[in-house]
């Protein structure tokens, strides 16, 4: 793992009349925003390519987790992806339309598991081979930033486990 040292800030730069001038660019940009602004910009680009799928990178994401964790349940989805289970049962029904998702109810109606279709699952390898054959920015540079996110969301998740929140 890089320490702080290996990246130090950039220096910021004066700007004559107004003291220190912020940086037009992320050079200076808080760590939450950088990960805000990255995930929307390979969103927005996995969706251009998904769309000839009639998937989303949300829909993807749910795909993924069902096939992960098959048979899933909503609040094991909702909590594995980090989102509400109301934001999360519009992407189920809408996957349910397309028939990519099942349903299947037991004794308690309250709770059902869901699975991937047959059809889901093309769709599935559809996507992550249209994803592998789009240019990436290298093995790299990926593996090291996989491994600094991997422990960040281990250490969110873990500070989440033992705080409570509003």
């Amino acid at each position: 793992m890089n320490s702080p040292d290996q990246f130090p800030a950039p220096p910021r730069r004066e700007h004559p009349g107004r003291g220190l001038a912020r940086s037009a660019g992320p050079d200076d940009w808080p760590i939450h925003r950088l990960l805000s602004i990255a995930a929307r910009l390979d969103e927005r680009w996995i969706n251009r390519h998904l769309t000839q799928l009639g998937l989303t990178k949300s829909a993807l994401d749910v795909l993924e987790a069902v096939a992960e964790l098959q048979p899933a349940n909503v609040s094991d989805l909702a909590a594995l992806l980090c989102i509400s289970k109301q934001s999360l049962g519009s992407t189920v029904r809408r996957l349910q339309g397309l028939g990519f998702l099942v349903r299947e109810h037991g004794n308690d109606r309250r709770n059902a598991d869901i699975r991937l279709t047959e059809r889901g699952e093309s769709a599935l390898q559809a996507a992550e081979d249209l994803l592998h054959q789009l240019p990436h920015t290298g093995l790299e540079a990926e593996n090291t930033l996989r491994g600094q996110l991997e422990h960040h969301i281990h250490a969110l998740r873990q500070y989440e486990a033992h705080h409570l929140f509003p």
